[in-house]
């Protein structure tokens, strides 16, 4: 028995059908009578060898079979079933050593039979002749089909899809509605009209890159089969990054620190990045938008904050805290670990950076000696933080930079399990430093939003069935990925196929998207990859029964769980079923025409010379 699980076996009603047909096929067995079972899709998979049947009890054999019914579920791949057929008529030709009595041979194939199905591996070669094939074909509770692909186009601003319709679709008018990566609608929906049969690309509207919503996937609506009617859609190039700022709003004001910021984020010439306030001159605080990853504190952070903080940093966010003052640091206390402790420092005219870990992320592009070298800047005045190391656990909080006194200038401590407060122990602003005015200030704060909010550098698309090697797309042996189901694997969770990280491999066995992150010398850098289904697992309008007839297979189609020649005229119901031999006996009649005419022909020209025999008797 040899069972289609491709992603076009979703469709409602061919589920329960699969399982029913598993049921009486097996019924139909003798004892002594051998099974084997696959499935397929892009390739074979062998769940019940005859070995393990023959030598089975009968409750193990109710078992085995009960698990195979139960265990069944079609996968996202593409239908291979020519290479499905050949290996599992391979399985069938192999005689075993134990077995010498086998008198036939049956091959049983469940399947919808698509239109996309792939037989190319069947026009090659020779079929067995000692290998029967019984087609039994699933069909879903309703016809057609409309399936949403991602079209490259030539124009980077723009997204570009394309719908494709079954040939046996009824409807018609479809709809497309973008949404972000949370989920919300983007825009309105976009009526689209597409025949059966038919294919049409469509440009999606744009949205306005300063919004806060991002296309992130696309869903087709007023389709009957929703297996394919989703697609995630690569994000346009440069993006608005959105970053918050928790402090005072002045934006001309050259004592504040907000003014230095907003001069940083506006020269980024990688990204286009915003700065939105969230705690507004009227006193109003706003929550922290979803989208962002990196929040910037310069003053006491208000209590009606500290709970949206905290969801913002369970998501992987990122809090550089930049007090002006002991309070500030205060503020955001039930972060920081227990027992820390903090208290205004007494600095002789100024402090200089003396230590810093050139090894940490956040310094690791200053590692090269040119630019190295932090003791130009000043700072008049500082905080004193204060860490328990009596009860430090590894994980707690790191320092990263020391001042020359020996008291920590900057420290990192993590929250959950991917957020992070950079916590400084002074801020940039004239009052307490030259950081600001410094070359090395603009860097380091673009480094830090590179960290807490990666560009998407490679945008990759794929199709679902492909393997990759994450360590060659992001040119790194220490690297994650994140599936699309929120799943996350470094490179130590998976076995390698040789020497490196970077020879080991993903199979991409569900559609959507992928982030893989790699470690390097750099920073860190992201590769967003998309995939997507195989187009012709939307063509799911059924091949005619015959057309595996007309490779050289004889096949007893089976169709709604009747024998086709039971079920009526084969010749008159399924013409598909005809091989090319028995397509020609009804067109025999063409040679009789010619007959005729050759016939009318000589008749004419007799007739004709009779008429001039006639005249000249006459004359």
């Amino acid at each position: 028995i040899l069972i289609d699980k491709s992603a076009s076996m979703r469709r409602d009603g061919i589920y329960e059908q699969v399982q029913k047909t598993v049921r009486e096929t097996i019924a139909e067995l003798g004892d002594e009578d051998l099974l084997s079972v696959m499935t397929f899709s892009q390739s074979p998979t062998t769940l019940l060898s005859r070995e393990k049947w023959a030598t089975a009890t009968g409750d193990e054999r109710a078992a085995i079979v009960q698990s195979i019914i139960d265990n069944y579920e079609p996968d996202w791949q593409s239908t291979n079933t020519g290479s499905a057929m050949r290996a599992a008529a391979d399985e069938l030709a192999t005689e075993s050593k134990d077995v010498l009595s086998v008198t036939r041979r049956r091959l049983v194939l469940i399947t919808d039979f698509q239109r996309g199905s792939n037989l190319d591996e069947l026009k090659s070669g020779e079929w067995p002749a000692t290998v029967d094939v019984e087609l039994k074909t699933v069909a879903p509770t309703k016809k057609g089909n409309a399936g949403v692909t991602f079209v490259k186009d030539r124009r980077a601003d723009r997204t570009r899809v394309r719908i494709a319709s079954a040939g046996d679709s009824v409807q018609q008018e479809f709809q497309l509605q973008p949404f972000d990566a949370a989920g919300a609608a983007v825009g309105e929906a976009m009526k689209v009209t597409v025949a059966p049969g038919q294919r049409r690309s469509v440009i999606l509207p744009a949205i306005d890159p300063a919004a806060s919503k991002i296309m992130a996937e696309v869903e087709l609506k007023g389709d009957e089969h929703p297996f394919d009617n989703v697609i995630d859609i690569p994000e346009l190039e440069n993006p608005v990054v959105n970053v918050a700022h928790i402090g005072p709003t002045a934006l001309n004001d050259p004592e504040s620190m907000r003014y230095y910021l907003q001069r940083v984020l506006d020269g980024n010439v990688e990204r286009d990045v915003k700065l939105i306030d969230l705690v507004k001159d009227d006193g109003v605080v706003l929550p922290v938008p979803a989208d962002v990853r990196l929040v910037v504190a310069t003053a006491v952070v208000p209590d009606g904050l500290l709970d949206s903080l905290s969801a913002f940093l369970n998501r992987s966010g990122t809090l550089l805290m930049a007090p002006p003052s002991v309070d500030a640091v205060l503020s955001v206390n039930k972060f920081l670990p227990p027992d820390f402790e903090v208290k205004e420092s007494d600095v002789d005219e100024y402090a200089m950076l003396g230590q810093i870990d050139f090894d940490h992320p956040l310094f690791a592009t200053f590692s090269d000696a040119r630019f190295a070298d932090f003791s130009s800047i000043r700072f008049w005045q500082h905080r004193n933080l204060v860490f328990n190391e009596e009860d430090r656990r590894e994980g707690d909080w790191s320092v990263v930079a020391k001042f020359d006194s020996g008291v920590p200038a900057i420290a990192e401590i993590p929250h959950g399990d991917k957020g992070r407060i950079i916590l400084l122990a002074t801020g940039w602003h004239p009052t307490d430093s030259q950081w600001a005015l410094s070359t090395r200030f603009a860097p380091l704060l673009t480094r830090i939003l590179s960290l807490a909010s990666p560009a998407q550098k490679v945008q990759v698309i794929q199709t679902v069935g492909d393997v990759i090697r994450p360590g060659q797309l992001v040119s790194s042996d220490d690297w994650s990925i994140l599936f699309p189901g929120g799943e996350t694997k470094t490179a130590a969770d998976l076995p390698a196929n040789g020497t490196g990280a970077s020879s080991r491999s993903v199979a991409l066995n569900e559609p959507g998207r992928y982030t893989i992150t790699g470690n390097t010398d750099e920073g860190e850098y992201s590769v967003s990859l998309i995939a997507g289904l195989a187009v012709a697992e939307s063509r799911t309008e059924m091949l005619p029964v015959g057309q595996l007839q007309v490779l050289g297979i004889g096949v007893e189609p089976v169709i709604d769980g009747q024998l086709a020649e039971d079920a009526g005229n084969v010749d008159d119901t399924l013409p598909g079923q005809l091989n090319a031999n028995e397509l020609e006996k009804p067109q025999q009649w063409w040679r009789w025409l010619l007959l005729a005419g050759l016939g009318c022909l000589l008749l004419e020209s007799l007739w004709a010379s009779a008429i001039e025999r006639r005249s000249t008797i006459e004359a």
